[in-house]
């Protein structure tokens, strides 16, 4: 099961830093946990950009749920509404960092 912690502490390593198969695995977890959530799409069609190495595609998306995830961390409180903000940071950097 993905965590917030684990996949913060993973991409504070760097995209490059994440093997393909471990980044589709914790992808398909996020999947699992937020079913029917318009993030869940989002990591679907990641999920194919990867497989396909489609880096335009993979920037767009991280960015997308970069924006989605900050908008989710409003909607929480506490420790929890801070690390879902420092995620959408990651993702939204992440995705900027894709040339």
């Amino acid at each position: 099961m993905a965590d917030i912690d684990t996949t913060i502490s993973a991409l504070q390593g760097g995209l490059t830093s994440i093997p393909a198969e471990q980044a589709i695995a914790v992808i398909d977890s996020w999947q699992q946990q937020l079913q029917g959530n318009d993030i869940a799409e989002d990591l679907g069609e990641l999920k194919q950009a990867l497989q396909s190495g489609d880096k335009a595609t993979i920037s767009k998306i991280l960015v997308d749920l970069g924006e989605d995830t900050q908008g989710a961390a409003a909607d929480a409180t506490g420790d929890v509404a801070t690390k879902v903000k420092q995620l959408g940071d990651l993702l939204l950097k992440a995705g900027n960092s894709i040339k």
